[in-house]
């Protein structure tokens, strides 16, 4: 099963879907993880909330089993079957710190062990994230990156 990461944030407990699938993010996360190490900042795994996946998993594993798995409501917060309190999140702010520190070194040292369409692609993506996230931060939102099913 292919995975991508979402953006999705969260401000006075209104609920911020990002708009787009960050494959190249997910796909080279042991690597990000790694600058983030060099770096000194708080690794991108940590903002991963798994929580779609792991009731996909359980909804699946239900029926492998000859189960019928109820299909839960669809939350009026969140559009999801998950509801806001059923996820981590995690403060805007120290995320950026993250996330403006690969974007910064991937700019300065594109060559990080990636090829430069994969450096162009990730540059584009943690822009994404920084420019949503930006004015979000000052009002002390919180956020996540949520793992999801690409099928």
């Amino acid at each position: 099963m292919a995975s991508a990461l979402r953006l999705n944030a969260l401000l006075d407990h209104q609920f911020q879907p990002g708009d787009r699938l960050l494959c190249t993010l997910r796909n080279e996360l042991k690597l990000l993880d790694g600058l983030c190490r060099t770096l000194g900042v708080a690794e991108l795994s940590q903002f991963i909330d798994t929580t779609a996946l792991e009731l996909q998993a359980a909804v699946a594993m239900l029926g492998e089993e000859g189960r019928t798995a109820e299909v839960p409501e669809v939350d009026p917060a969140t559009g999801q079957v998950w509801g806001i309190e059923d996820v981590s999140w995690q403060p805007v702010a120290a995320g950026m710190s993250t996330l403006e520190a690969l974007e910064q070194h991937l700019r300065k040292t594109p060559h990080s062990g990636l090829n430069s369409a994969k450096v162009r692609d990730l540059l584009d993506e943690l822009g994404y994230c920084t420019t949503l996230l930006t004015p979000l931060e000052a009002e002390g939102a919180q956020f996540h990156l949520a793992l999801e099913d690409q099928g």
